[in-house]
């Protein structure tokens, strides 16, 4: 089952998308394989090498890594903005890919001086969405909670309640927050706060924009708040799916 995301009846530019679309195949696989000569020279596969050069090598595996998430990020928006944007659906366990997604950050987490508290009911239905494209979404709320969090210890909170026929899923912080006079461009295509920009330099401005897309697709909402004391809270919902 799919669902496609319809173009927008004015489109910005699109000639630029379809420029866009081409520079972004072109540079995918020679990324990949600049990736998979890294991984081969890092993991000494070649022969030994000292410290300097792998600590030389594993700046340029990660900063390829960034090239490669931004390139993946320019095709879904140019797939968005052409209608070309789909998603494959499935009926899926999101309390099962968030745990996953919590224990592959684990580590950068508590580098990071965050932790995550994972609150959720002991059984919840599964949802209708397409399990890649909503990891993506989860991966992207959880890493701007780290990466924009504020001086000490980063408290984010994680949550999935059902509420009629949809699960809600919720990503709060005490981070940097959101200032009240850029709310309505926290979903635009290349929106970065000041102090985010300040915090991560090479942040694309692109995740929230592509979250909407693959929530409104798969028949969900997408929405934040401002907490009360410091940070955000960002919620989505989910159609329940049927059995």
């Amino acid at each position: 089952m799919y669902n496609r995301l319809m173009p927008p009846q004015n489109p910005e530019k699109p000639k630029m998308s379809e420029v866009v679309s081409v520079v972004a195949h072109q540079l995918k696989n020679p990324l990949s394989v600049i990736k998979g000569y890294l991984e081969v020279l890092i993991g000494e596969e070649l022969g030994k090498i000292n410290a300097k050069q792998k600590e030389y090598l594993s700046d340029a595996f990660e900063n390829v890594g960034r090239m490669s998430r931004i390139v993946n990020y320019l095709l879904d928006i140019s797939r968005i903005e052409e209608g070309r944007y789909e998603l494959k659906l499935e009926k899926v366990n999101l309390e099962k890919i968030t745990s996953q997604v919590i224990k592959d950050f684990s580590f950068w987490v508590k580098a990071s001086n965050c932790q995550i508290l994972f609150k959720k009911p002991k059984k919840l239905p599964k949802v209708l969405v397409d399990p890649l494209k909503i990891r993506q979404v989860i991966e992207n709320l959880i890493s701007n909670a780290v990466k924009y969090k504020s001086v000490g210890l980063g408290k984010i909170e994680i949550s999935i309640k059902k509420k009629d026929k949809n699960l809600t899923f919720a990503c709060k912080d005490n981070g940097i927050g959101i200032p009240k006079e850029d709310f309505k461009k926290v979903f635009s295509k290349f929106y970065r706060s000041e102090k985010a920009i300040e915090l991560d330099p090479s942040g694309s401005g692109l995740g929230l924009h592509i979250n909407k897309a693959i929530v409104t697709l798969a028949g969900g909402k997408i929405w934040f708040r401002k907490n009360k004391d410091v940070g955000m809270t960002f919620y989505f919902t989910l159609p329940v799916a049927k059995t």
